[in-house]
């Protein structure tokens, strides 16, 4: 279980653009969005509600953050995480470095494409199976900023700053699923994640403006 959360900034060179001391000012605006409404039932999936504590939510410098569990009506298993702002870059962070902080170790990690059918062609993610305590999961991520999606960290800052510097509007979201699995099962999980990954994909850009 992800417990802890540490921010990673993000420094983002723009010469003769904008200044250091107002691209990198904190922001204290509050969304107008409350991702809290997100379904808790999509496509025969239901959900529970993981807490989320009031110290986890001040690292993460948002309170427009949940955690929830889906299981399918065949037993399928998937942890959604998703932690949203209209104004703070700064809260959509990659997992990896909270999974190791908790005391995981990653195992492997690459990026995969998930095939969504035409006409939508494919969604790229990271994907790293971690393990704690000999328990292995595999963990789906990306990013979300405006109508793009991107797996890249970088590309996701990027995107923001320019969408800062042009006026519109700069939302960012990062979006994490996870299943718990073993080598025998490696297989099984990743096509949990990816069909629910599929089922809410609307559910995402609809939500998460």
């Amino acid at each position: 279980m992800n417990k802890n959360i540490p921010v990673i900034i993000g420094l983002l060179v723009f010469a003769g653009v904008i200044s250091w001391s107002s691209f990198f000012r904190q922001y204290s605006q509050s969304d107008t969005v409350n991702i809290h409404v997100f379904p808790r039932v999509i496509g025969g999936w239901t959900s529970r509600e993981i807490p989320i504590s009031e110290g986890d939510q001040e690292i993460l410098e948002t309170k427009n953050a949940f955690s929830r569990i889906y299981r399918s009506g065949n037993d399928a298993q998937v942890m959604l995480f998703i932690v949203y702002s209209q104004n703070n870059r700064k809260v959509s962070h990659p997992p990896e470095v909270c999974y190791t902080g908790s005391g995981a170790t990653i195992l492997t990690e690459n990026r995969i494409n998930i095939d969504l059918g035409q006409p939508q062609g494919y969604l790229g993610v990271n994907r790293f199976v971690s393990e704690l305590q000999g328990r292995k999961l595999i963990t789906y991520y990306w990013f979300k900023v405006g109508d793009t999606f991107t797996p890249d960290y970088w590309k996701q800052q990027l995107l923001i700053a320019l969408k800062t510097l042009s006026g519109q509007p700069a939302s960012s979201a990062m979006i994490r699923l996870s299943a718990a699995s073993d080598e025998s099962e490696n297989s099984k999980a990743d096509q949990s994640i990816q069909n629910f990954t599929r089922l809410i994909l609307s559910a995402v850009k609809q939500y998460l403006p």
